[in-house]
């Protein structure tokens, strides 16, 4: 395969062909973002495919300053809010990692129980936060973005980024020591 940028200036050149390999490459992880805002999968999928379209129609307008990823990103993100909004859903869920293959033992299971309880008290306190700190601690915490990822993302200034996550942080410390 390609490098990114090989690819690009094929797009570019005319290769229609070559668009094919970035859905190759981020359909998945497109359509999992996509997922985790929509939380139904028909829609995802629908959405996933409008995020190509658009990065197909305006894929002059990519310029390269940032990954390829982020620019799919930022796509993804806007139909997943625009979706969001017309359906009034305002819904961030965080999905929690599955344990395999282990013996289930009773202090395991009261460690278990106990994680699960600090779990669903942490995603009530996001739920509850305003959508645009619960946009900013996913891209951060659960997504591993860093703060400038998330300023092109979100297209705000990176101060922007650094005074919500504090902002945010702050509101999920009351709220979980209250």
């Amino acid at each position: 395969m390609l490098d990114e940028k090989e690819i690009l200036k094929n797009i570019l050149s005319g290769d229609r062909d070559a668009f094919g390999e970035i859905i190759l490459k981020y359909q998945d992880f497109i359509f999992n973002l996509i997922k985790g805002y929509v939380k139904i999968e028909e829609e995802a999928k629908d959405i996933t495919q409008d995020v190509f379209i658009r990065a197909y129609k305006g894929i002059e307008k990519f310029r390269g300053d940032s990954k390829l990823s982020s620019w799919l990103y930022r796509i993804a993100y806007n139909l997943s809010i625009n979706w969001i909004k017309r359906k009034k859903i305002d819904e961030v869920e965080i999905n929690e990692d599955m344990v395999e293959n282990t013996t289930v033992t009773k202090d395991w299971y009261d460690k278990m129980f106990e994680k699960e309880m600090i779990f669903e008290n942490l995603n009530k306190v996001i739920e509850n936060l305003p959508q645009k700190y619960k946009i900013v601690i996913k891209l951060y915490y659960f997504e591993d973005r860093s703060y400038s990822e998330i300023a092109k993302i979100l297209n705000i200034p990176l101060n922007t980024v650094k005074i919500q996550l504090l902002r945010a942080k702050k509101i999920m410390e009351k709220s979980l020591t209250s």
